[in-house]
């Protein structure tokens, strides 16, 4: 059997696969065993947003191994606590705790609201429609897309699910036991709608007057790949709870859920724990990654980027009749066509070697390592350009 047919046969079937067995990367390229060389527009679905094998990053994989592998967290190590600093310097809050997933991330953060809010009778939670924050059963609760809690049900209760950039929806569904509201700037997983400016702050400040917490998953958004190293800082607001995950371990599994003083000082000894969550390993390689990624000249350059990246594709793409709209941020890019024929064009780019995701039923996701280059830009932009002009 090749690997193909072994994976068919003892994996579970969880994944539509596309046919292709990779073996090797470098930069913003995989490699097949076959020897064929794919331009990765997806990055893992945003986890290598250095790419593959970047130097830095490779040697403080090596230095780490060398070091300490993992330890439990009843003692301290020096990566995490160094971590757990630049963390909260960056984000402008208070706590940090690590986690291995996004899932994991949201997971705790959902806990430590109801924990905060149960202090005055609040266990509600208000979301998204379209939005995907993960697929543990509380994280599940809370993501807006019926097909994934297909035969899980019933979910935590209390969820109330409201349209994105609805203001007054949104206000109508607060009610007295609401603990916390949960959102993704831009809804990686839910047709990559990308939140208005009046929508976010309106919802910062009716949750502030209540002192309902908001909660920004920024799975997907963060470690720079909107140009900021978290998508809040664009709207200029300050959430209560920030979950981060996919980038922040340059391509090894890695979480964190990051608090405010008040949200915190409700977690006391024992109150959520890991055993994996923050090993000396994968801090280590964290902390070089936010080394380079929060380079305030990095972030610009992948601004400018996906300033290119979108216009290019609005001047060559935009223009086609069976695409709707372009949108996204830095170089977190969706392109929304008219008809449900993503996957057919996924398909096209895969058999022309370039890799790129889905998001929703309509709408194409670019997610390139944030070192991509303009050159590497057009090919996608002139490759998507002849594939979309076929249907």
């Amino acid at each position: 059997m090749n690997i193909i047919e072994i994976d068919q046969k003892y994996h579970l079937q969880v994944y539509k696969r596309f046919p292709a067995v990779f073996v090797r990367g470098e930069g913003v390229y995989l490699y097949d065993e076959e020897g064929d060389k794919y331009l990765d527009f997806l990055a893992g679905i945003g986890v290598n947003a250095l790419g593959q094998r970047h130097p830095e990053v490779v040697k403080a994989i090596k230095e780490g191994a060398d070091e300490l592998l993992h330890i439990s967290n009843l003692y301290y190590t020096p990566s995490q606590a160094l971590l757990a600093k630049k963390l909260v310097e960056l984000s402008g809050l208070d706590k940090v705790f690590f986690v291995n997933s996004g899932s994991e991330a949201n997971e705790l953060a959902l806990k430590a609201a109801r924990r905060y809010g149960m202090q005055k009778g609040r266990f509600e939670f208000v979301a998204l429609e379209h939005a995907f924050h993960g697929r543990t059963m509380g994280a599940l609760s809370v993501t807006g897309k019926q097909k994934y809690k297909r035969g899980y049900k019933p979910l935590i209760n209390g969820v109330s699910f409201v349209p994105p950039n609805d203001l007054k929806t949104f206000e109508f569904a607060l009610t007295d036991e609401t603990a916390a509201v949960i959102l993704e700037t831009i809804q990686g997983e839910g047709g990559m709608t990308v939140l208005d400016d009046d929508f976010v702050k309106g919802v910062r400040e009716i949750t502030q007057e209540r002192d309902i917490l908001l909660i920004i998953d920024e799975i997907q958004t963060g470690i720079g790949r909107t140009g900021r190293i978290f998508s809040y800082l664009h709207f200029g607001i300050k959430p209560d709870i920030v979950t981060t995950a996919k980038a922040l371990g340059g391509g090894l599994p890695m979480g964190a859920t990051i608090f405010s003083q008040k949200v915190a000082s409700v977690m006391d000894f024992g109150a959520h724990g890991s055993t994996f969550g923050g090993n000396p390993l994968i801090t280590k390689v964290a902390l070089k990654v936010l080394d380079i990624i929060s380079n305030e000249k990095f972030l610009k350059n992948v601004e400018e980027k996906g300033n290119y990246f979108r216009e290019t594709l609005r001047q060559n793409v935009g223009r086609l009749d069976i695409v709707k709209e372009i949108r996204g941020k830095g170089l977190m890019v969706g392109v929304e066509l008219k008809e449900k024929i993503i996957r057919d064009v996924a398909q096209k780019m895969f058999e022309k070697k370039i890799l790129i995701g889905l998001s929703g039923d309509y709408t194409l996701r670019f997610l390139p390592p944030l070192i991509v280059k303009y050159e590497q830009i057009d090919i996608v932009v002139e490759t998507l350009r002849e594939v979309l002009s076929e249907f």
